[in-house]
């Protein structure tokens, strides 16, 4: 019997420094300079080039230890899309570009060129088959065992056939897998871990046994780097590498493999492919159809040509896959990270004499289009359902405020007496461009408030770093309507909690104010943010955290901060009322200082 033993890394495009350091102390450099002391050990290797590049710069020696065990045969390492973008996700001819890119950098770096390709999170569509031979790669790793059916497909190695294709798949073990992830949810401690992977070692009698162990599950368990002397100690000294494999044996077995989510990385829950994970979740689809849009864009406009190659880096970078995984990748700080190159690109392109993204556009696939209206200093986007701004992007800092799993900015809701409050962020208003220069739009929609008809109107107003919310409800009984307040709610997705101050002085976390202005600032961050209005009105803020699970163990991030305008209603029949809400964002005078993401343990 023969075995690869492997390790892989797959930190989401954004982590922080805390996450990287602690797998480099705790699992690389431990794995690798065991497996240089013993030149008959061999090992497959996969980190990310996002982990590579953090290697160059914070820890040289360790990029130089894999390069000198590449060049003695011990150590293989397997490309991947370049910023762990899933392939099936991205068009078919940018598919081989990320392989090609991130093949062509392992290859200067340390001297081999790759053979093998690895698919972040285990992510497998059939359409990328055709991929391995396109890539000049001779065989494929992944986990055979399919989330959706719970079945593992095959422990031998095979070849699997898409549009007269074909392609080698070797197979990961997955009773490693799934200890390694008992390990890393807590059920089981680390030496029954070691025990049990010790039994399943001795037990193996496959003619080729490949087994890939997730060094992002191992990292927050101290010690649990033994596993690996622990699994070439009960193998034995029949250790080797698939391309070594491959010279000497010939696979002649042939197995289909279906679409999936592959492998214990991550857990997709009730969802059976990415697709679905990504089209449940809102915040998800918008991220996705977003940068689909921006792909479209840079595809279809040819005046692009001389800022193409940093429009396309950009592009790749904020197509990273860890915008599509909640769990370990939801932490606000990774995705706004992210979401920036989106936000840079929209900035490049918003500089442009000639405005290139279209005038409607439905980014998050619900078949409500939204309105982009790109001015120079900020970027909107104004969605028929809940006429909300669901993207607001300042051009200059690649920040949106509306990014978060909140409804967006200016949301509409009514609470009656009862403290009953009725959201109309899933209503869909009937929204209409006032002008050629789409930066007047007029919203209305019918509602039923008890007994009472009323309409409530909203005008939205772009100019150059303001927008200028006219918001008017009329009644349209002969009834009198009262004990209705009306709110106006504005979440910002700020990089960290700030200070919210008014005339009257500071507006606490939980607390209201009756004032006619709110100003939100920090000194760690360049824009200010003021909002003026027409009258006084009750204005209360809340700031929001997130509870996240990270590579660390779960943490709680500041997400944003809530506004909440407040106007009681007391209106006669046929009669209306107004708010005028003015939302400028301009930069500070003051010198500032980088932002840190806000998290406690």
């Amino acid at each position: 019997m023969q075995y690869v033993l492997g390790a892989y890394s797959q930190l989401p495009f954004g982590s922080p420094k805390e996450e990287f350091e602690t797998l480099v102390a705790g699992q690389l450099k431990p794995l690798l300079t065991m497996v240089y002391r013993n030149s008959e050990l061999k090992l497959l290797f996969r980190l990310s080039i996002t982990e590579f590049d953090y290697l160059e710069m914070y820890h040289p020696e360790l990029n130089m230890l894999i390069n000198d065990l590449c060049r003695k045969g011990q150590l293989e390492i397997l490309t991947s899309s370049y910023y762990d973008v899933v392939l099936s996700l991205i068009p078919t001819h940018e598919r081989s570009s990320q392989i090609e890119k991130s093949t062509t950098y392992i290859r200067k770096h340390f001297s081999k060129k790759p053979k093998g390709l690895w698919f972040y999170n285990q992510v497998f569509n059939p359409t990328t088959v055709p991929l391995i031979s396109l890539s000049s790669l001779d065989y494929m790793v992944i986990s055979t065992y399919n989330q959706v059916n719970g079945v593992e497909e095959s422990t031998r190695p095979f070849y699997t056939e898409e549009m007269g294709k074909a392609a080698l798949v070797i197979p990961t073990d997955d009773r490693f897998s799934r200890l390694t992830q008992d390990l890393y949810r807590g059920n089981i401690v680390l030496d029954k871990y070691l025990r049990d992977c010790t039994e399943a070692a001795k037990a193996t009698t496959s003619a080729l046994s490949t087994i890939m162990i997730n060094l992002d599950q191992l990292m927050a368990t101290e010690g649990s780097v033994q596993v690996f002397d622990v699994l070439y100690k009960a193998l034995g000294n029949n250790c080797t590498l698939p391309s070594i494999f491959l010279q000497d044996n010939e696979i002649s077995r042939t197995h289909y493999l279906p679409n999936g989510i592959y492998g214990r990385d991550y857990s997709i829950g009730k969802a059976t492919s990415i697709n679905q994970l990504i089209y449940d979740n809102p915040v998800l689809s918008r991220n996705y159809g977003l940068v689909n849009l921006l792909r479209e864009v840079l595809r279809d406009n040819k005046k692009l040509i001389e800022d193409r190659k940093n429009l396309d880096n950009l592009l790749m970078k904020a197509s990273s896959s860890c915008l599509y995984f909640p769990n370990e990748c939801s932490s606000p700080s990774i995705r706004r990270s992210i979401n920036r190159f989106a936000c840079e690109i929209e900035g490049i392109l918003a500089k442009m004499d000639s405005n290139p993204i279209p005038e409607e556009t439905d980014l998050d696939f619900d078949r409500k289009e939204e309105y982009p209206i790109i001015g120079r200093s900020n970027i909107a986007y104004l969605n028929r359902r809940g006429a909300v701004l669901s993207r607001f992007v300042m051009s200059q800092d690649y920040a949106d405020l509306a990014f978060h799993s909140a409804e967006g900015l200016f949301c509409d809701s009514f609470i009656n007496e009862r403290g009953k409050e009725t959201k109309l962020s899933e209503k869909t208003y009937e929204v209409t461009p006032l002008e050629k220069k789409r930066s007047d739009f007029f919203a209305t929609i019918p509602l039923t408030l008890g007994k009472v008809q009323i309409n409530l109107n909203k005008r939205f107003k772009f100019r150059q770093n303001t927008v200028i919310v006219e918001i008017e409800i009329e009644n349209l009984s002969s009834e009198r309507l009262t004990n209705y307040t009306y709110v106006n709610t504005i979440n910002l997705a700020l990089p960290q909690s700030f200070s919210v101050t008014c005339p009257e002085g500071e507006i606490p976390d939980t607390q209201s104010v009756f004032t006619q202005s709110v100003m939100v600032s920090d000194k760690a961050f360049p824009n200010s943010i003021s909002i003026v209005l027409g009258e006084e009105a009750t204005v209360q803020r809340t700031d929001f955290s997130q509870k996240a699970r990270t590579w660390l163990g779960d943490k709680t991030f500041y997400e944003y901060t809530q506004l909440k305008i407040q106007k009681k209603l007391s209106l006669e029949p046929f009669e209306d009322t107004r708010l005028t809400i003015g939302f400028r964002t301009e930069k500070r005078k003051e010198k500032h200082n980088d932002t840190t993401e806000q998290s406690t343990s």
